[in-house]
């Protein structure tokens, strides 16, 4: 499988092909006959514009707002073995808009062909809404974006009076203007759906290029330096050899490993127990002028870790390292990108070799 320049695989075409005829099995399914004979309007304005809309909306100010890892990275916070940077972020939300989109011309498509080859019959039916000039006033409100260009597309009183059916009478609804709601149906899967959607990947993908950077090429990790002296890479990555980097005055924390054994461990216990500890570590005489984390590689860059590294950062001056625990040959390139864009991240040096 290909992969972009931001360490993450294309997705197959198949997914495209898959998300297109999701469309069209989602237009399909929710336009199939009720038992009395009408498409309820409401339901496929809520299947086909209401939840898209809410969902395009939820992504933009998760997007804008969130700083912390997702919610599925939190939930599985000690078997996940990769954690994708905001580069790789907002790349993946803009896959997942571009999908969207696809299921959206699959549903326009879907739509297209019932309108061409089958006889739509919709109507409306509630009980919460009392008579219909609330409804009409209520679809006056919906049309808003296509009012003054698309008229055909506004639902009229006429139109709303004479779809409304009860489902204890449904005979006594006249079929003269079943059909009458389908441009207002095309609008809404237009303007509440499809455009949105396009808005929205565009956003995200500007963002995804403006953050995207040169990617750092996965050294291998047992190439030591010929000075053993810290520097910065191509990447911005700050390397150096651990028994050069951490001597006299050297702090070795581990995080989540129990293995081999270190002055202090932490991601064990509870937060405020790490809290304690590392505050109590840190104004510990002789103060330590540099900290090494020590992680397992098969683990997940996590936020409490990146918490308390900036815990130390606000407590005290010591400069901080990171060195990955594992086996050379069993460690994933995957592993070896997420941890070295988290200490590119946090500003933390890369520490490589055996302490």
């Amino acid at each position: 499988m290909m992969a972009m320049d931001d360490g993450l695989p294309l997705p197959p075409a198949l997914l495209y092909v898959l998300a297109a005829l999701l469309g069209v099995i989602i237009a399909v399914g929710s336009l199939s006959y009720a038992p009395e004979g009408r498409i309820n309007v409401f339901t496929v304005w809520f299947l086909w514009a209401g939840l898209p809309l809410l969902g395009a909306v939820v992504a933009t100010l998760g997007a804008m707002t969130g700083g912390r890892r997702p919610w599925l990275f939190r939930l599985g916070r000690h078997s996940l073995s990769w954690f994708p940077d905001r580069q790789q972020r907002w790349r993946m939300l803009f896959l997942l808009q571009w999908l969207w989109c696809l299921v959206a011309l699959g549903m326009l498509v879907g739509y297209g062909a019932l309108l061409l080859f089958t006889d739509l019959a919709f109507g409306w039916s509630t009980t919460v809404l009392a008579g219909e000039t609330l409804v009409q006033q209520l679809a006056q409100v919906l049309s808003t974006p296509w009012r003054w260009f698309w008229p055909a597309a506004v639902p009229d009183a006429d139109l709303i009076e004479q779809t409304r059916y009860l489902r204890i009478a449904p005979e006594s609804t006249p079929a003269d203007r079943a059909g009458d709601w389908w441009p207002f149906l095309l609008a809404s899967l237009l303007f509440y759906n499809l455009f949105p959607r396009l808005l929205l990947t565009a956003l995200v993908y500007g963002r995804w290029r403006l953050l995207l950077r040169p990617q750092m090429q996965v050294r291998a990790p047992d190439a030591e330096r010929a000075d053993g002296s810290t520097g910065a890479d191509a990447s911005g990555l700050n390397r150096a050899d651990a028994r050069q980097w951490c001597t006299s005055g050297c702090l070795i924390v581990n995080w989540e490993a129990r293995q081999p054994a270190a002055p202090l461990m932490l991601g064990l216990q509870g937060w405020q127990s790490d809290v304690e500890a590392l505050e109590a570590a840190l104004v510990r005489q002789p103060m330590p002028q540099r900290l090494l984390w020590r992680v397992p590689a098969e683990r997940s860059p996590v936020a409490e870790l990146a918490d308390l590294i900036r815990l130390v950062q606000t407590r005290s001056r010591a400069e901080q390292g990171l060195l990955l625990l594992g086996e050379v040959t069993t460690i994933q390139a995957r592993h070896w990108l997420s941890w070295q864009s988290f200490a590119r991240r946090e500003g933390l040096v890369w520490v490589e070799g055996e302490t």
